[in-house]
């Protein structure tokens, strides 16, 4: 067997001094050859230690080629591993590779590093000990090592002398100018902690550290515009690189949204002012008198606007939600008002369209959700309840597919048009976003929501969650979530679209609605609703509520039609399968959150689920009454029909008994 090579490892007595935080250069020669056997006794058995002059000059053995080349490919695995943010494994690793090469202080270094990670901070310290025994050149082994002591032992003087040792080995590295400016912060040296700061990224302009530990110094020190001007620096120059970097960016965007609730504060009373300027020239653009209200939202809406002309009143109406912190309803009121900036300059051109859903719209959305329906059935809800939420969710869907585009539009406007208002828009925005996303990932919502309904909503939520985290240039992080879900491609399309064909939405004038339509036909949604042209002028009405039915003294008048045309139901169910009656119940309750025309004789409805035929208001509230009280007859069908209903009861039975 061919013998080893004899390497000699030198090693100053004054870099042993550093290491050690004491003079090891007083012993007597016995005692400090001793010593320095014990400091590197983790290499194994040592040959002849020699001193000269001011150098210990340590005899070892190299280590096989065999060995190396095994070593090197544990490390290059441990590396993949740490990059990956499994520290764990790369300690594994680095542990079965350390004894294959244990003069290797790169080994020994990045066992230190991961260690770290892991939150082992003692061994940590060892191994990068070790590390700079043997390589006393290592400027990066001594940034880690001041910065074990900085932020684990808050030694800032040992720190700082490890930090200054690596800047004479290597003056221009970021990483060791970025931690002597923390430790200086940490010292309460915010002037030259800035300085340093400065100097590491002009160093490496892609580390996102230093412009992090810029912004948390001017931050302590109350300079809150300086402070965000460093974070957007980091935003728009620094990359990321691994998860540490990561774990950077995350603390950046937490930073900001501290500062921009500072702001949000700060700035209320200027926004307050915009914001009423703004409705005063809202209300002399549309020609109505504008009103705010808060209230409860059944959903998870922040604010809503109701049109003079949509709602046939003298005035628009805002509400918001009840408890929405002062300093935000701002931007949520500023949004409202941009919905009706788009709709008066619309109706200016001639030009502005009503989004509407029809009998034969409704009945299209029902057909396409209506088999994921079943586990509903299975879990034993109630025919009523299925109704209701398929309803719900079909309306909540159209409503999503309509607004989404457009609020693209209205953000990007607010943004440019009032600077005041940015710090409440990011927060306001941040909180809905957030409340979406937890929605949108609870399992039982995701288990009981149509396949379609649920796709569209999180391609919906996804694409604007890209135009956020474009918005604001990378202080938010909207759009990772959705990153991981199969339905991101069609998010990024869906944002594409909007980001392309935006510049002819521009200038409003109804071009936007061109947008909803490019949306709903790449999600496949263009049949789910229609448009309908503005009529330009509305009379005024009294408001009536959208439950049960509106006049109940009408409808009890006609109760006579109404039982013959509740027999007729009762006599078609008889020859019908229980699914087919209860496809027809729920159709027609879609039908009624348009309201049912039961005054009128006029046969106006028809149905899907019979088709060729044509039905009354009053014939198909009938339809719907015989049917849930045969499919569901505990449902509370929110219609005064009981007596004409027994009235039909006993003449169907009395029916039946003769033939």
């Amino acid at each position: 067997m061919a013998q080893l090579r004899a390497m000699v490892l030198q090693v100053p007595l004054r870099h042993l001094t550093l290491l050690l935080g004491e003079d090891i250069s007083s012993l007597s020669q016995p005692a400090l050859i001793a010593r320095i056997k014990a400091l590197f006794g983790f290499l194994g058995d040592l040959g002849e230690v020699e001193l000269r002059d001011d150098t210990a000059l340590i005899n070892l053995l190299e280590t096989a080629p065999q060995k190396s080349a095994e070593s090197a490919k544990l490390a290059d695995r441990a590396a993949k591993k740490a990059r990956e943010g499994d520290y764990s494994r790369a300690v594994e690793l680095l542990r079965r590779a350390l004894p294959l090469s244990p003069t290797r202080p790169t080994l020994h270094r990045d066992l230190a590093m991961a260690l770290m990670e892991l939150g082992q901070h003692a061994a940590a310290k060892d191994a990068l000990i070790d590390a700079l025994k043997l390589d006393a050149t290592d400027a990066w082994s001594f940034v880690v090592l001041g910065n074990l002591y900085a932020k684990h032992e808050a030694n800032f003087p040992q720190a700082r002398r490890f930090f200054e040792r690596a800047l004479e080995l290597s003056p221009d590295d970021a990483w060791a100018l970025n931690s002597l400016a923390a430790a200086c912060h940490d010292s309460g040296q915010s002037p030259e902690a800035l300085a340093l700061f400065e100097r590491a990224i002009q160093a490496n302009p892609d580390f996102p550290n230093p412009y992090y530990g810029a912004a948390g110094t001017l931050a302590a020190q109350h300079q809150t515009d300086a402070a965000l001007a460093a974070l957007h620096r980091l935003f728009s120059r620094a990359k990321l690189q691994d998860a540490r970097s990561q774990a950077t960016f995350d603390r950046a965007r937490q930073l900001y949204a501290t500062l921009q609730t500072d702001l949000a504060q700060r700035d209320q009373s200027a926004a307050f002012k915009c914001v009423q300027q703004y409705q005063a020239e809202m209300a002399a653009l549309s020609g109505y008198p504008i009103r705010s209200e808060e209230t409860e939202f059944a959903d998870q809406s922040g604010a809503r606007i109701q049109l003079a002309w949509k709602h046939r009143r003298p005035h628009h109406l805002i509400q918001t939600r009840r408890g929405y912190a002062p300093e935000l309803l701002c931007h949520l009121e500023a949004h409202e008002l941009t919905h009706l900036k788009l709709e008066a300059e619309a109706r200016q051109a001639g030009k502005n369209l009503f989004f509407t859903t029809t009998p034969h719209t409704q009945a299209t959305a029902l057909r396409t959700i209506a088999g994921d329906f079943r586990k509903w059935e299975q879990d034993g809800y109630p025919a009523a309840t299925i109704n209701q939420a398929a309803a719900s969710m079909i309306a909540g869907l159209c409503g999503f597919l309509f607004n989404c585009p457009l609020d693209m539009l209205i953000e990007r406007h607010l943004h440019a048009t009032f600077p005041v208002l940015r710090p409440a828009q990011f927060l306001s925005l941040q909180k809905l976003a957030n409340e979406h996303w937890q929605t949108n990932s609870d399992p039982e919502i995701r288990r009981r929501t149509p396949r379609k309904i649920m796709s569209a909503s999180l391609a919906l939520n996804g694409a604007y969650a890209l135009f956020l985290d474009t918005l604001f240039a990378g202080a938010s992080a909207f759009a990772a979530p959705y990153r991981s879900l199969d339905t991101f491609a069609l998010s990024q399309r869906l944002y594409q679209f909007w980001h392309e064909h935006t510049q002819d939405a521009e200038g409003g004038g109804g071009c936007e609605y061109r947008l909803v339509d490019g949306f709903a036909e790449l999600i496949g949604l263009r049949s789910w609703y229609q448009w309908q042209p503005d009529p330009g002028h509305h009379d005024l009405t009294a408001e009536t509520s959208a439950e049960g039915t509106t006049n109940p003294e009408l409808l009890q008048q006609k109760h006579p039609a109404a039982v013959q045309y509740l027999l007729s139901a009762l006599q078609r169910y008889e020859k019908l399968p229980h699914e087919k009656i209860r496809e027809i119940a729920l159709e027609i309750a879609l039908l009624g959150q348009s309201g049912l025309d039961y005054a009128d004789a006029d046969k106006k409805y028809p149905l899907r689920a019979l088709p060729g035929e044509i039905f009354s208001g009053l014939e198909a509230m009938c339809l719907m009454y015989a049917a849930f009280k045969r499919v569901a007859p505990e449902s509370a069908v929110g219609m005064n029909l009981d007596e004409p209903f027994l009235t039909a009861l006993e003449i169907f039975n009395n029916q039946r008994a003769k033939s």
